[in-house]
């Protein structure tokens, strides 16, 4: 968990109400999504009052902003610093290690211990049918993901940018699926779920995705692109 960003002293009933109510929020938005949780469930499990929601998050959809602040910085302070140091490198850098400085902080975060709630949150709230609550979860990722994606173009100037961007959905979904370990493709394939450790699925979803981007473009391919 991160530092709280309340004025009053760390560890001070403020600070515990506030990471109570963030606490809760999680395990209770993970069972019944954003708009199935009201905030007074969120009240009752944290043991605080109207005042402290109002006083730390003002409403629901700011203590969504805050567990989003509290639970996503971390990662994308990992990903800022191997992004910048790529960004330094010369000749520039190769594009599995590009994939990797975006790829490895977030399923690490995810495969960490305790992250089981938060991992399913963040699928929900991502869609999310209103709006502004998936704002908050793009939001939350977008600084990082943008310099990523800026970088990784530069890796790519062959691309089209209507392959480029399908590629980059592609590398999103799979993401998305192997962050949610939901063992339905061991069902569909008979066999026991996987429990590979979590440099293993690293690496993997690397090999992966770096083979789908220097795959030869739509055009390329011999069919037309779609207008």
């Amino acid at each position: 968990m991160i530092a709280s960003t309340d004025d009053a002293p760390a560890g001070g009933p403020r600070a515990q109400a506030r990471e109570r109510l963030l606490q809760a929020a999680e395990r209770l938005f993970a069972r019944h999504g954003y708009a199935g949780t009201s905030l007074r469930a969120v009240m009752a499990q944290a043991g605080v009052d109207t005042g402290a929601i109002h006083y730390h998050f003002r409403n629901k959809l700011g203590l969504l902003k805050a567990l989003f602040e509290q639970r996503v910085t971390p990662v994308n302070v990992q990903r800022h610093a191997l992004l910048e140091a790529l960004e330094q490198q010369s000749p520039p850098a190769p594009l599995e290690d590009i994939l990797r400085a975006f790829i490895a902080p977030a399923l690490r975060a995810a495969y960490s211990e305790g992250e089981a709630d938060f991992n399913r949150v963040t699928a929900l709230c991502s869609v999310d049918p209103e709006q502004e609550v998936r704002e908050v979860v793009f939001a939350a990722y977008d600084a990082a993901a943008r310099r990523f994606a800026d970088l990784l173009r530069q890796a790519l100037p062959g691309l089209s940018a209507h392959d480029f961007q399908w590629r980059l959905e592609c590398m999103y979904g799979a993401m998305m699926y192997i962050r949610s370990d939901n063992g339905r493709v061991s069902r569909m394939l008979g066999g026991g779920h996987r429990s590979n450790p979590v440099e293993h699925v690293i690496d993997e979803l690397v090999a992966f995705t770096a083979a789908g981007f220097r795959a030869a473009g739509y055009r390329a391919a011999g069919s037309p692109v779609p207008g």
